[in-house]
């Protein structure tokens, strides 16, 4: 076992810190009350896709889809490569490229697509409920080792599956000042710190969540325990989040290096075992984070990709917004943050102390995708808040005004739901106006049917990007304009596929892009320039071969009609 300092000292006397022994084995009201919250967590965020497949109007066609449409269509078209090759392409851009990509969850799905002959929408709909039982039952085990006391457990575990920030705020400020939108949607709408959020939309990173906690709960294992065993088992659950989503292993690693840190300032020598625990996790993790660091170096198609990280504008909220967009919950942890849990006696309390306080460094670091590193710290804030709420808020309550207690407590635990709250009831008034870009008409879904049945792989097809987006998803076609970060050049690309469909450009002009960028089909909707004008003005140089409803498919070479 570690060698302890006598001198140091835990969160309290009445630490609910789980001690580094033995695990308990749980009682029959803490698994119905385990199972209370998952079901809750499961049947709360189903209802709108529930609603929305009721209800989809005969002309429509619902994604399956909940929310941030242009990145899951990203990852589906993905799936579909890799559902019958190793490799995938980037068909969200127009420049031809070699299959160079893999990742393995979309890798895994879409091999299973191809064998059950499901579509992507059955596919993420189950996606997503397996990675709610996933990310939830990590958690739960990871408060198991590190959360002392039944009633202590299921609160952390509560907050983890239900805390979210203060983000309302703004919508109320939206409708007192009668803005268009709400100021600050980032501090609303980033996932990766609200369980709750990812539960309802995001699958992938309810995997990776899952995976990352498990990586670091298995080095916690193996220290208390001093086995290697579990940091071998640790390092192939960091390989496995290397290829599929690694940037958390930036996470991981710093965490894990602080936390190695900690230990030995605590215990006045080199803690050999977690040493030794490093380097097996490093050799296992070593290969899938060269592969992706040489693609990004070497392929011009995958590293314009992460350069374009910063189109979308999505970066952490800056410290002063940090308390809006974390809430009540981070509030309620750093008031049960003690300086001395950095030298507890506990690993596991100097761990959690470790992961709370790396993330206010990693979020900032200068890098595109920071805001991804917010990813996991739901998991210390939960553990520390619920410190705050039983060890200090309510103990200090009933000492002095025993009657504020269950008003308080109600209050707090309101304040920590209530933007979840609303995110969960804006996908039904979002859901219910049956528009783009949750939805499809018909004849856009005919369109891309008919290029599903036409169109290959040496095949570009431009159109506005509302449209394009869908193209690499339900055909083997690139698509000229389909996504911020994966169409080279974006906002380039983005005003020439509105040249292109302007009646008002030349045949000339509109010929040199479609010929630049080896375009053949070129797909116009009635919003996106009325037929009665821009087929007159492509005339001789774009032959319709496609026509249902609003939506027009021309060719750019050898004109055959259907």
């Amino acid at each position: 076992m570690a060698v302890t300092n006598p001198h140091s000292s835990s969160i309290s006397s009445e630490s609910v810190i789980a001690p580094d022994t033995a695990i308990s084995k749980p009682k029959r009201g803490e698994w119905h009350g385990v199972a209370l919250i998952l079901l809750t967590v499961l049947i709360l965020t189903s209802l709108p896709f529930i609603f929305a497949y009721a209800t989809t109007p005969d002309d429509r066609h619902f994604t399956g889809v909940m929310f941030n449409i242009p990145d899951h269509n990203q990852y589906f078209a993905w799936m579909r490569d890799l559902a019958h090759e190793s490799l995938a392409p980037n068909r969200l851009t127009a420049e031809p490229n070699e299959p160079a990509f893999f990742n393995l969850l979309w890798w895994s799905v879409g091999r299973f697509g191809a064998l059950a002959g499901w579509d992507y929408a059955t596919l993420f709909g189950s996606l997503r409920i397996l990675a709610i039982f996933f990310f939830l039952g990590v958690a739960y085990l990871f408060f198991r080792i590190t959360v002392d006391g039944q009633r202590q457990r299921l609160l952390t575990f509560g907050l983890f599956a239900f805390g979210g920030g203060l983000g309302i705020m703004w919508v109320v400020v939206k409708y007192l000042q009668r803005l268009p939108d709400a100021p600050f949607p980032f501090d609303i709408y980033t996932s990766e710190p609200n369980s709750f959020f990812i539960a309802l939309a995001f699958p992938h990173f309810g995997i990776a969540l899952g995976l990352l906690v498990a990586m670091i709960g298995l080095v916690l294992f193996a220290q208390q325990r001093q086995q290697l065993r579990y940091a071998f088992a640790a390092g192939l659950v960091g390989a496995l989040i290397g290829l599929q989503h690694a940037y958390d292993l930036l996470t991981i690693a710093t965490i894990l290096g602080l936390f190695g840190l900690l230990i030995w300032l605590r215990d006045r020598r080199f803690p050999l075992f977690l040493f030794k625990s490093g380097l097996i996790i490093a050799l296992l993790t070593a290969p899938p984070v060269a592969y992706l660091s040489y693609l990004v170096l070497t392929d011009a198609t995958w590293g314009g990709k992460l350069a374009q990280f910063d189109n979308a504008g999505a970066f952490t909220p800056n410290l002063l917004h940090l308390p809006i967009l974390m809430g009540v919950p981070l509030l309620l942890a750093l008031a049960a943050f003690r300086p001395r849990m950095l030298q507890s006696r506990k690993d596991s309390e100097i761990l959690i102390a470790a992961w709370f306080l790396a993330h206010f460094v990693l979020i900032y670091l200068p890098l595109k995708f920071q805001i991804h590193l917010l990813l996991g710290w739901q998991i210390p804030i939960a553990i520390l808040a619920a410190v705050a709420l039983r060890k200090q808020i309510g103990p200090a309550l009933a000492k002095r005004i025993p009657r504020l207690v269950g008003p308080v407590m109600v209050g707090l635990v309101g304040l920590c739901v209530v933007t979840n709250a609303y995110i969960l009831a804006w996908r039904f008034i979002d859901l219910g106006r049956y528009e783009a870009p949750y939805y499809l008409t018909q004849n856009e879904l005919a369109a891309l049917n008919w290029l599903d049945t036409n169109a290959t792989r040496n095949d570009v097809v431009l159109s506005v990007l509302e449209f394009g987006q869908h193209i690499p998803v339900h055909t083997d076609a690139r698509a000229f304009l389909a996504h911020w970060a994966g169409t080279l050049d974006f906002f380039t690309k983005q005003e020439m596929a509105a040249k292109v469909i302007d009646p008002a450009l030349s045949n000339q002009e509109r010929q040199a892009i479609l010929e630049q960028f080896a375009v053949t089909y070129v797909v116009v909707r009635e919003q996106d320039s009325p037929a009665a004008t821009f087929m007159p003005a492509a005339a001789g140089r774009l032959t319709p071969v496609f026509q249902q409803g609003d939506v027009t498919i021309f060719r750019t070479s050898e004109p055959t009609l259907p």
